[in-house]
C-alpha cells in the first residue's frame, strides 16, 4: 500500500515539475522603471568570433543550468506570491506590503541564456522593487498652498 502511494506521489511531483517548466515564461526580463538602456558602442576594434563548438558548450551550460534555476526560480516566485498574500492580510489589506514582497519574488529571469552564462547580459534571480507612485514631499506642498487668483 504504501510502495503505490510513494509510486503515485513521485508520478504527481514529476507531472507538476513538468507542467511548470513548460508552461513557465521563457524569458522574463526585468527593467527598473524610468531607466532605459541603450547599447554600448561599438569600440572594440577586434570583435571576438565564438566557434560553433564554444556556442554549443554555453547552449549545454544552459540547458544544464536550467534544470536547477527554473524549478528554484518558480518555487521563490510561488513562495513570495503566498507570503505577500498573507503579508496583505495580517497588515490590514495593505497593498503596498503585499508589492513589496510580491514584485522582487516574481520578477526576474526565469531562464538562464547562452549570453548571461558568457557574461554579456545580467542575471536577475531577484526583480526590481515596485514603483514608487507617491508624490514627492516638495512637489505636494508648492501644490497644496497655491491658490488659484482671476
Amino acid at each position: 500500500m504504501f510502495a503505490s502511494m510513494k509510486t503515485l506521489i513521485v508520478k504527481g511531483l514529476a507531472l507538476m515539475l513538468f507542467v511548470a517548466i513548460n508552461f513557465s515564461p521563457l524569458y522574463a526580463q526585468t527593467a527598473t522603471p524610468g531607466k532605459t538602456e541603450t547599447p554600448a558602442p561599438a569600440s572594440d576594434p577586434q570583435p571576438t568570433q565564438s566557434g560553433a563548438g564554444e556556442d554549443l558548450g554555453y547552449g549545454v551550460g544552459s540547458v544544464l543550468a536550467n534544470m536547477f534555476y527554473i524549478p528554484a526560480k518558480i518555487t521563490y516566485a510561488g513562495l513570495g506570491l503566498m507570503t505577500g498574500g498573507v503579508g496583505y492580510l495580517l497588515t490590514g489589506f495593505r497593498g503596498d506590503v503585499a508589492n513589496n514582497i510580491i514584485y522582487p519574488a516574481v520578477g526576474g529571469n526565469y531562464v538562464v541564456t547562452p549570453s548571461q552564462l558568457k557574461g554579456t547580459d545580467p542575471l536577475y534571480f531577484v526583480g526590481a522593487p515596485p514603483p514608487d507612485n507617491s508624490v514627492p514631499p516638495a512637489t505636494q506642498s508648492a501644490t497644496e498652498g497655491a491658490t488659484v487668483t482671476r
